[in-house]
């Protein structure tokens, strides 16, 4: 038996171009139906305008940009214009648009824009006028942009820190708890210094059961090649720490082609919505569209740091309101992943509800790769190191979940415990990717062993 659906007198009514009934069609949900209606009136001013606010809605950006080049140049408002003509690569004349516009939103825009096609002189003419009319809670910002722009032409001579003045700078309060220098400047080796080193490791938080165990091989490695002084045993403790750190190295990985998604777990507290922030702010300063989505619902404060972030970083979000199920903020993330260079998404990190944390992840991951099954590209582990020993135990619980790609270690400036990351490469032999060295947004570094370890054992006071 055949059956033939009738078409109601609405949808009959809609296909003839009749307003009311279109607009009763997208009231019921049926935007499909309308958009593809829609598109056989381009011709009617007022049907296009509901035409271009759907595809705007649907997050149809190319085919709004098709609509204001082919058949209304005046469509929306300046802003929607500048926003379509960006996300489709038309950066010049989304200029234009944030231009005409002049106000401090717009000018910043613009500003971050002409900073990505290469047109550093003309940012920063922009940027200069943006800061005239910055609100009091967005100067920092302005002056900043504006201050790396006068370095990269040349107009501004800042030193600027290396990788290696930055991890100094975050270990100097490792450094100044645990002395590493004094002990190894023109001591003899005795038993005497094995125990104020294993003593120094442990304040270090390298941990007692690795204090222990490095100290007795450096006892019978010191018999077997004969040195007498401590600065052969620095030099014995360094090898020592290579070889557990050069294993745990690692880039973070970018795909070429496509979007590129980040999970990030980690407890909260742990500079995991920083980081994202951070992260977020170096790539879209590279020319990257970002999209973040605020997966941690459990906590309204999550939400709306990540939502300053984005603003922040000229990224995009997606969130929902507090208490949604976190995979369907993902979901809808996951949707316009196509309209993106990169997704970066944030979970929530609550460890005393163990086991339906793990469960959320779990969902999160199998919804990102319904889409893309070779996704996320990193699933990245943000501990802080300030936790030392504890950090272990918690990523423990989140490698239940999932499989995690690396560990950002954070708050290193902040710490007396920068020794936990020999522990932490020990035990969970994870790759660790980058560093939080400091509050600046250009303060997450890639990790470097040899740089680490040279500057925790320095001989400098």
């Amino acid at each position: 038996m055949v059956l033939f659906w009738k078409k109601s007198e609405e949808e009959k009514l809609a296909e003839k171009g009749d307003k009311t009934a279109i607009l009763k069609l997208i009231e019921k949900g049926k935007k499909d139906k309308a958009i593809q209606i829609l598109e056989q009136f381009k011709e009617d001013p007022e049907l296009r305008r509901i035409l271009y606010d759907l595809y705007l809605k649907e997050d149809k950006y190319y085919y709004a940009y098709q609509l204001i080049e082919h058949y209304d140049r005046s469509l929306g408002t300046a802003w929607e214009r500048a926003n379509i003509y960006e996300r489709v690569g038309q950066k010049e004349k989304a200029v234009e648009e944030y231009l005409k516009i002049g106000n401090f939103e717009s000018l910043q825009r613009a500003g971050i824009v002409l900073y990505q096609m290469d047109k550093k002189q003309e940012a920063l003419n922009v940027f200069e006028r943006a800061l005239k009319l910055a609100p009091p809670t967005k100067k920092d910002e302005v002056e900043s942009s504006i201050r790396k722009i006068k370095e990269e032409l040349g107009l501004l001579e800042v030193k600027k820190e290396s990788l290696i003045e930055k991890i100094r700078k975050g270990l100097q309060k490792t450094k100044e708890k645990a002395l590493f220098g004094v002990i190894f400047r023109g001591r003899k080796v005795d038993e005497a210094l094995f125990e104020e080193l294993e003593e120094t490791l442990i304040r270090a938080d390298v941990g007692a059961k690795t204090a222990v165990n490095v100290v007795e091989e450096l006892k019978k490695e010191a018999i077997k090649r004969n040195i007498k002084e401590s600065e052969g045993l620095r030099d014995m403790l360094k090898e020592r720490f290579l070889s557990v750190l050069s294993n745990c190295e690692g880039d973070i990985k970018l795909k070429d082609k496509g979007p590129t998604i980040y999970l990030f777990l980690g407890v909260n507290g742990s500079g995991k919505t920083t980081t994202i922030g951070k992260l977020a702010y170096k790539f879209v300063n590279e020319g990257k569209r970002v999209l973040l989505c605020a997966g941690d619902t459990f906590r309204s404060a999550a939400i709306e740091q990540l939502e300053v972030w984005a603003e922040k970083s000229g990224a995009d979000i997606i969130k929902r309101e507090e208490g949604a199920d976190p995979a369907s903020v993902v979901f809808d993330a996951i949707n316009k992943a196509n309209s993106y260079d990169l997704i970066l998404i944030d979970t929530a990190g609550r460890l005393h509800t163990k086991e339906p944390l793990i469960r959320e992840l779990r969902k999160i991951k199998s919804v990102i790769q319904k889409f893309y099954p070779d996704e996320p590209t990193e699933t990245l582990l943000v501990l802080d190191a300030t936790l030392g020993q504890n950090s272990i135990a918690q990523a423990k619980v989140f490698k239940e979940a999932v499989d995690i790609t690396g560990i950002v270690l954070t708050k290193l400036d902040g710490t007396a415990k920068g020794g936990a990351i020999i522990p932490i490469c020990q035990e969970l032999r994870i790759p660790v990717k980058l560093l939080g060295v400091g509050e600046g947004l250009d303060d997450l570094q890639p990790f470097n062993a040899n740089l680490f370890i040279e500057e925790l054992l320095s001989l400098e006071d």
